[in-house]
């Protein structure tokens, strides 16, 4: 009799993620292989970032962040209030970058095994998590010494398994598109850049005009889905609040839509992908 087994059929949770977890030890060894500092880097780049950006906004552009909630002020605090931002969008933005050149690479494999073409991708999203991970227990460290802790904070476990649902399904439909259609990864280069200034990161949204030619321009801004992510986060940590049940529901309804669309477009066209790669 015929062996009837689908190859292609899903394969059961605990092999996904050994196979997920296999990729994202596969990008975490690759990352820093041959650096002399190694996992130094990993707070070095974002630390030299932020203070590249905490001299020219803070400094020489004068940009007040909302007051600290332990009442600490100057242009530490900018740093700190800016940290937090930074530390979500380099998660967003390197997530989404590392999920397609992921999948990209895993190219060769995929075409001698079938293997779920969303593991490398959530792979590379893994690794990018440990090093956000580390970012964020260091902003953590600095508010804490600052004696700006509270029971928020509790919140951040929540929010955060919210965020890697919204970033990863992301990544999925980016990389799974960009097999098809291969200038999406320049193409998404250069949204990824303009969404970084149009996203309130650098700046505080109440500096953007109310509506601008009767369009709700800081509206616009506030609640798009990245914005809306940073929001929350800094509310939690930052201005000691548990946010407004509005943006926590934006965040879960962006979250669960980006997974619903990740379902769709693997189920469309993430199946075969050996063969375009």
């Amino acid at each position: 009799m015929a062996d009837t087994t689908d190859v292609r059929a899903p394969l059961p949770l605990k092999q996904q993620w050994t196979l997920v977890n296999a990729f994202g030890q596969r990008d975490l060894k690759a990352k820093f292989n041959g650096t002399l500092l190694g996992w130094v880097w990993s707070l070095v780049v974002p630390l030299a970032t932020l203070g590249i950006y905490t001299l020219i906004f803070g400094g020489l552009f004068k940009m007040e962040p909302p007051q600290l909630a332990s009442r600490h002020a100057g242009i530490g605090v900018f740093a700190v209030w800016l940290f937090a931002g930074l530390t979500l969008w380099s998660f967003f933005q390197n997530s989404i970058n590392a999920g397609i050149s992921g999948l990209l690479s895993a190219g060769g494999l995929l075409q001698k095994v079938y293997f779920p073409a969303y593991a490398p991708v959530i792979g590379a999203g893994l690794a990018i998590g440990i090093q956000s991970a580390i970012e964020v227990g260091l902003l953590l460290v600095v508010l804490a010494a600052l004696g700006n802790i509270g029971w928020t904070w509790l919140l951040i476990p929540l929010f955060l398994a919210v965020l890697v649902v919204f970033v990863q399904s992301v990544a999925v439909i980016l990389a799974v598109w960009n097999i098809h259609v291969r200038d999406l990864a320049q193409l998404v280069g250069v949204i990824l850049q303009l969404m970084f200034y149009a996203t309130p990161i650098i700046y505080v949204v109440t500096i953007v005009p109310e509506s601008w030619h009767s369009i709700p321009l800081q509206g616009i801004i506030t609640h798009m889905p990245v914005a809306e992510f940073i929001g929350v986060f800094r509310s939690l940590c930052y201005d000691l609040s548990p946010g407004s049940v509005q943006s926590w529901g934006l965040c879960i309804a962006w979250a669960a839509a980006a997974f619903v669309g990740a379902r769709a477009v693997y189920r469309r066209w993430g199946q075969d992908l050996g063969e375009r790669i």
